[in-house]
């Protein structure tokens, strides 16, 4: 198992793991295959790609100006691989780069609906800090996260 930086040759990798998620609000693949691309040509994030035998999941990274928050943007696993202790892994991972980086805090948005991972990241001293009303489509809720790096 390792997790490795990916690269614009890694579109079509990281849309399988977004499409193969079972996320929700993923409507095709073709629109996957957008969320890739504009990932990389936006610039304004590294992604990080989990690999098995194969690409399972992957995670998206940001940072403000000053380097002192770290988002994490997107995090994906395939429906195949989850629950099997994957997003702990990618979530030490997303954590030691904060520190790395030296930044101060990292934040994250998650459904509000989605117990799993909000279990998870409050494991992992993640609090909820705000809330944004009617951010899907549905009229649902997303809650903002967040962690302070010691």
């Amino acid at each position: 198992m390792k997790i490795k930086k990916g690269t614009i040759k890694d579109i079509n990798t990281i849309a399988d793991i977004e499409w193969k998620s079972g996320y929700k609000w993923n409507k095709n693949k073709e629109e996957c295959i957008k969320l890739a691309k504009r990932l990389f040509d936006e610039g304004y994030c590294d992604i990080y790609i989990l690999y098995i035998k194969e690409p399972a999941g992957y995670f998206a990274m940001a940072f403000n100006k000053n380097k002192k928050v770290c988002y994490i943007n997107y995090f994906a696993i395939k429906k195949q691989y989850q629950g099997k202790g994957l997003s702990k892994i990618m979530i030490k991972k997303a954590i030691d780069i904060s520190k790395k980086s030296k930044c101060k805090e990292i934040e994250l948005a998650v459904w509000n609906k989605n117990f799993p991972a909000i279990s998870l990241y409050n494991k992992f001293g993640f609090f909820v800090f705000d809330i944004k009303r009617d951010k899907y489509p549905n009229g649902d809720n997303k809650l903002k996260m967040r962690k302070e790096i010691i």
